[in-house]
């Protein structure tokens, strides 16, 4: 479905328009496929995507900013992340090698690798959700939303040409 609603907003973005517009019409496509959004409502995430621009990071809250050219859109929705890969990011280098939590088959993880210019801080806004850089400079985030299976792993979010 993400992949399916990722190719549906593409179609959409242009200069001008809204990222509130885009939730609302991802919100749309969404239920018209019969399912629900799954970061709608998440811990109080109030929308169906998380749409973060130029120099926000990560969750940022979709709603009157309207897109310019050559403005860095990430489209993204929540998923839940291992613990043990949590753990990993938040004390890098602090565990011990097949210990802690095992993946299992069917746990969803979004892995993503996120750049920015200059410092590597990042500032919280007030709505406690959008994470930006220290300075307001631009940045840029690529991952893949992948599930654990029995034979590797399952990549939801590969945009084929």
């Amino acid at each position: 479905m993400e992949t399916e609603t990722t190719h549906y907003l593409a179609e959409h973005i242009e200069p001008g328009i809204t990222t509130g517009k885009l939730d609302h019409l991802a919100d749309q496509y969404i239920r018209s496929q019969g399912a629900v959004p799954s970061s709608k409502g998440y811990d109080g995430f109030p929308a169906s995507i998380c749409a973060s621009v130029n120099e926000q990071l990560v969750h940022g809250f979709p709603g009157r900013r309207k897109l310019n050219k050559g403005d860095i859109l990430v489209k993204t929705r929540q998923f839940t992340m291992s613990h043990a890969i949590r753990q990993y990011i938040e004390n890098p280098n602090r565990g011990i090698p097949e210990q802690g939590s095992r993946l299992k088959t069917g746990i969803k993880l979004a892995i993503e690798s996120m750049i920015q210019i200059g410092s590597r801080h990042v500032g919280t806004l007030e709505d406690n959700w959008t994470v930006v850089t220290v300075g307001l400079v631009p940045c840029a985030r690529n991952g893949h939303t992948k599930t654990v299976a029995t034979d590797g792993m399952d990549i939801f979010t590969k945009l084929s040409a």
